[in-house]
């Protein structure tokens, strides 16, 4: 009876737990994205977590824990929903796939705007810098083995350019919704992501992925060309 009421009470401290992190987590993205970085403060958080400032230091050190737990959070959820859309899917599929996530973060500000925080950050502090690295590392590089897995021609000049390609793409969101916020007439969302499917295509566009047509062999082709005025000789 000990045990199990002892089980109970620990299941309740783990939901309870889960709960502060993701109420904690909530918060800070709202309040990152409204005050930037720099300027949001833990006090800022536990209010808009309706949480005291001493139960987010119960799980975070410092800002910068919070922050980059909150990325780590989003960059993995990204990543289990295109593994799990991916699974089974031929690379044409997985393509469409990635393209569709690519796409949703057009429509999504919050994400663009943390990410450019978080890789100002990352360069004004070399240990922010090798965790972003580690960050990258562990959610990008096992989406780009997905998504470019199964091609028809893989040497290491190709997949290097398919790397810097996904590289590319993943920073044309942030771009766009920071030139949106000093001329928010500059580009609708219809268009951006009209020029963003043009640029997808170009740079990982299902036709790089099938080997270039070889000429005819010379060699057969006089081969075949002997054969016919044999044949013809005969006939004659």
């Amino acid at each position: 009876m000990k045990s199990s009421t002892s089980a109970i009470g620990l299941n309740k401290h783990q939901v309870k737990t889960e709960a502060t992190l993701r109420s904690v987590l909530d918060a800070s993205e709202r309040v990152f994205v409204r005050d930037g970085y720099e300027r949001a403060q833990i006090e800022t958080i536990a209010a808009e977590a309706g949480r005291t400032k001493g139960a987010v230091y119960a799980h975070f050190r410092s800002k910068e824990d919070i922050f980059f737990a909150l990325i780590e959070r989003k960059a993995k959820s990204r990543r289990d929903e295109f593994l799990r859309s991916a699974e089974g899917k031929d690379i044409e599929q997985r393509l469409a796939i990635v393209k569709k996530l690519f796409l949703g973060a057009l429509q999504d500000e919050n994400w663009p705007i943390l990410m450019l925080e978080f890789k100002l950050l990352a360069l004004r502090n070399k240990a922010s810098l090798q965790r972003v690295r580690d960050l990258y590392k562990l959610v990008y590089e096992e989406m780009g083995r997905a998504v470019l897995s199964g091609r028809s021609i893989s040497t290491d000049k190709t997949r290097k350019r398919d790397l810097i390609a996904l590289s590319i793409l993943r920073g044309i969101p942030s771009v766009v919704i920071l030139e949106k916020q000093f001329n928010p007439d500059l580009i609708s969302s219809a268009v951006a992501e009209q020029m963003f499917e043009r640029i997808f295509d170009a740079l990982l566009g299902q036709r790089n992925y099938h080997p270039t047509p070889q000429a005819p062999d010379r060699t057969q082709k006089a081969k075949r060309a002997r054969m016919l005025r044999s044949v013809s000789r005969l006939s004659n």
